[in-house]
């Protein structure tokens, strides 16, 4: 079993030593660039900015042009005269070349304008009637705005701009969370492997006691159960050990996957702890955090998106009005250059189109109040999640405070853990404790290890949630 850990302890140490030690800051890069989640995140994103390319479609100058070249038309038919007892045979045929190009241009709060050019050659021949090639040209200017409220595009285009603004709001929360997400696997593979080393502290220490032990034995200094009570914390020690190794690779292998890296990449991380103290402000935070969550600010726009269904909805189901107004102009003859000569208006317009619902059962009715209803649940849910919020805020403040005092703390703890081993450690070999004593003071001095090193990376986990908390950063947050 030894062997074999030594073994795979090899093989990690040899990829390991192929590979860049990568600090934090260079953890976090990595991950914007190669997380799988990320990147569907920021493809989230593109959709909505395509989403509102087509909202500003209707806004933009479109044309289309339909040609038709040619059409050709034939006729054979016979028709009979039954008074006069006759009969005539009629051939023709009707050659259209027919060109149409279509322009619009949507002007927001203004109304859309449409100017529609045809032109035409048709060239008719018959066996009764007399021939005749006639080329035409038409232009039509359409003006169009409703009265009573807002054009369907002009929500649309409201509400993909909103809908970005949302999407973008949320693409930043998910990037932060995501570095939250490479600070807790960051620290959490750097807890395992410095929590290896206190482990093997922990074994090199019950070794040195369990030879010693077995000497004072031998010598008949001590009884036979003080030194298989040692060996017994050697055994318990080597397990703990194995077992540390074990984590190291389950937490490598995590970190792994939040930086979108393959599962038999080589990874080694600076396993340096340091931290700095950040003096935080809870008023402070809690006035920034309100002013910057993007979660709270897409609340905001939720329910202005909401605002805007409720027009639409109103628009859709109540009286509607339309103004329009159009002016034609004409020219044709037998040569093309006719049509120049006598193009001239031949047509012009205005008109009011109005739509009343009158009885439809309360469908209409219905429809405006669920939009209602919906609008004022977004308020009530922007005004839950403000309180949330708050709550959030308070708590990180707290406990980032907390996660100070433990680290004095535990540096003390610490302090006294070592001093106490050393000592119980020289009565041992005195003669003056047994074995019960020393292991005591040795597993409280390997826990204390263990919490100290657990209060600094505890520390730096709740930074990061009070930046999530927030989303400042830390010397802003400063009294």
């Amino acid at each position: 079993m030894k062997y074999q850990w030594a073994l795979v302890g090899l093989l990690i140490a040899t990829t390991c030593s192929t590979a860049d030690v990568l600090s934090l800051q260079e953890c976090i890069d990595l991950a914007m660039q190669n997380n799988l989640q990320h990147q569907i995140n920021q493809q989230t994103l593109a959709s909505n900015r395509t989403q509102l390319t087509a909202a500003r479609a209707p806004f933009g100058f479109n044309m289309n042009a339909d040609v038709t070249a040619p059409s050709f038309t034939g006729l054979s038919d016979t028709q009979e005269n039954i008074a006069l007892e006759t009969r005539v045979r009629e051939e023709s045929s009707d050659v259209s070349y027919i060109g149409n190009l279509r322009m619009t241009q949507r002007l927001r709060y203004l109304g859309q304008f449409t100017l529609t050019t045809v032109a035409l050659r048709r060239d008719f021949s018959s066996s009764r009637r007399a021939n005749f090639l006639d080329y035409s040209g038409s232009t039509r200017l359409l003006y169009e705005r409703d009265l009573l409220g807002q054009p369907s595009e002009e929500i649309a285009l409201k509400r993909a701009e909103h809908s970005l603004q949302s999407a973008r709001l949320n693409f930043d929360r998910q990037q932060l969370q995501l570095e939250g997400q490479v600070i807790d696997d960051y620290y959490g593979l750097v807890q395992s492997v410095r929590e290896l080393e206190i482990e093997e502290q922990r074994l090199a220490q019950s070794r040195a006691n369990l030879e010693l032990a077995q000497r004072k034995f031998e010598v008949g200094l001590i009884a036979e159960v003080e030194a298989l009570r040692l060996q017994v914390e050697m055994l318990q020690a080597e397990a703990t050990y194995d077992q540390a190794q074990t984590n190291i690779e389950s937490r490598r292998d995590i970190l792994r996957e939040t930086l979108g890296l393959d599962v038999w990449a080589p990874l080694e991380i600076d396993t340096e702890v340091q931290y700095e103290i950040y003096p935080i402000d809870a008023q402070r935070a809690l006035e920034i955090g309100l002013a910057r969550r993007t979660d709270m600010k897409r609340a905001e726009i939720s329910a202005e998106i909401r605002a805007l269904e409720l027009e639409d909805t109103r628009r859709r189901n109540g009286i509607n009005a339309t103004f329009g107004a159009n002016v034609s102009m004409r020219g044709h003859g037998s040569e093309l250059g006719d049509i120049s000569d006598n193009f001239e208006r031949n047509r012009w317009g205005v008109d009011l189109q109005i739509t009343l619902p009158l009885i439809d059962g309360g469908q209409r009715r219905a429809n405006v109040s669920q939009a209602h209803i919906a609008l004022e649940q977004s308020r009530l849910t922007r005004e839950q999640q403000r309180r949330q919020i708050i709550q959030q805020i308070r708590d990180a403040t707290r406990r980032v405070h907390e996660a100070e005092r433990q680290i004095d703390l535990r540096q003390a703890a610490l302090q006294f853990a070592q001093r106490t081993y050393d000592v119980e450690q020289s009565r041992f070999e005195l003669g003056l404790a047994d074995s019960q004593q020393l292991l005591q003071a040795q597993g409280n001095l390997t826990q204390a290890q263990i919490n100290a090193l657990g209060a600094v990376i505890g520390y730096q986990r709740q930074l990061k949630n009070a930046r999530l908390a927030t989303m400042a950063e830390l010397k802003e947050l400063a009294p």
